[in-house]
C-alpha cells in the first residue's frame, strides 16, 4: 500500500510501473494491495523508479515488505476477515498511533464482547454462530494491542452512539461504561448532534500514523475500509479529524455523557 502512494506521488501509472519491470498491471496491482508478496528486486526498481534512492530508505521499505510477508495472529482468522479487513488490521498492527472518526457503531478497538457479538449476530451475511465466534474472537484479540503495546488512540465519536440501542438490554450500558473509562493511552471525545453539519458526515474513518512510513486513511463503507494513500487527500481527512476534535466535547466532559446516559439506562432496566 506503500508502493501505491510513493507511485501516484510519482504521478506513474500502473502500466508503466509495469512495463518498468517487465512485468504486468495486474501483478503491480496485487503487489500494491499486499495480495502478492515482491520479490527484493522488484522492490528495488519500484523505488528508485519512484525516486526513492536513499539506501537507508529503501531498507526501510524493503524490512516492511519482509514484515509483510510473516504471518500475524490475524492470518488465522482469514476464512472470516474478509476483504479488506485482514489488511487493515495488519497495518493497525504496526501503526504508532490511531485517529478515529465513528458515527455508525463504537470502534472494533473499544467494543465490548456483547456488544461486538450484537453487532455481528445482526448482519445477514453472517448467519452461522460459529462465523460470529471466530469474528467476535479476532475483534478482542485486536484490542491486545492497547491493552500490551500502549497504541496512542484519539477516537471522536458521535453522540448518536450513546443513545443507539444494539443487542439486548444491558450491552449499550455496559459499552458506554467503557467509553467513560478508556484504557490509557486511549482519548474519547463526543461530538454533540447540535453541532450541525461537519466533515464527519461523509461518513466513518481512521487515520493511521506510523514511525517511519508515511500517514495512511481508511475511509469506512458497506463493503469493508477503503485505503487513503495519497498524501493531499491523507491530509483532508487529518483536517477533518481536527476539525471534529476542536468541535467535540473535552474528554471529561464527553465522560459525563457517557456516564450520564447509563444511568439513565440502568434505571430503565430497574
Amino acid at each position: 500500500m506503500m508502493l501505491r502512494a510513493l507511485r501516484e506521488a510519482a504521478e506513474l501509472s500502473t502500466a508503466q510501473v509495469a512495463e518498468h519491470l517487465a512485468s504486468s498491471q495486474p501483478k503491480v496491482s496485487r503487489i500494491e494491495n499486499a495480495v502478492s508478496p515482491v520479490s527484493k528486486g522488484d522492490l528495488m526498481l519500484m523505488l528508485n523508479l519512484y525516486g526513492v534512492t536513499d539506501p537507508d530508505e529503501q531498507d526501510r521499505h524493503w524490512q516492511l515488505a519482509r514484515a509483510g510477508r510473516e504471518r500475524g495472529w490475524w492470518e488465522s482468522y482469514r476464512d472470516v476477515l474478509t476483504g479488506s479487513l485482514g489488511s487493515y488490521i495488519g497495518f493497525e498492527n504496526e501503526a504508532e498511533s490511531l485517529k478515529i472518526w465513528s458515527w455508525g457503531v463504537f470502534p472494533g478497538l473499544l467494543q465490548t464482547e456483547a456488544y461486538a457479538r450484537a453487532l455481528f449476530a445482526s448482519d445477514p451475511v453472517r448467519t452461522e454462530p460459529e462465523e460470529v465466534d471466530r469474528l467476535v474472537a479476532a475483534r478482542m484479540q485486536r484490542q491486545q494491542r492497547i491493552a500490551e503495546d500502549g497504541l496512542n488512540l484519539w477516537v471522536v465519536l458521535d453522540e448518536s452512539l450513546l443513545h443507539r440501542q444494539v443487542g439486548p438490554p444491558g450491552v449499550l450500558a455496559k459499552q458506554l461504561e467503557r467509553i467513560a473509562e478508556p484504557p490509557p493511552g486511549v482519548t474519547v471525545q463526543v461530538l454533540p448532534s447540535n453541532v450541525g453539519c461537519h466533515p464527519g458526515l461523509s461518513g466513518a474513518f481512521t487515520i493511521m500514523e506510523f514511525a517511519e512510513f508515511p500517514t495512511i486513511a481508511y475511509r469506512e463503507t458497506l463493503t469493508g475500509d477503503t485505503p487513503v494513500e495519497a498524501v493531499p487527500d491523507v491530509g483532508r481527512y487529518t483536517l477533518a479529524f481536527d476539525h471534529l476534535r476542536a468541535s467535540a466535547l473535552s474528554p471529561v466532559e464527553s465522560r459525563k455523557a457517557a456516564v450520564s446516559v447509563t444511568r439513565e439506562l440502568r434505571k430503565e432496566q430497574q
